[in-house]
């Protein structure tokens, strides 16, 4: 299945800094659009704080 630009999350191409591993949207009824989990070790990170945001992107290749 395709996606397009305008269905994809700005956040889909991060990655967590400690283990690498994808950052996804916390599953839950109550889900924060903000929030996001890391897929390897279960961090989470506020992706809507610019200065988290800009710290993730600067970590990946």
């Amino acid at each position: 299945m395709n996606q397009s630009t305008e269905t994809t999350t700005p956040s889909a191409d991060l990655k967590c800094p400690t283990c690498r591993a994808q950052l996804k949207r916390r599953r839950s009824r109550h889900a924060d659009d903000c929030e996001r989990v890391c897929g390897g070790c279960g961090q989470t990170f506020d992706v809507c704080d610019r200065d988290t945001l800009s710290e993730l992107k600067k970590k990946a290749p």
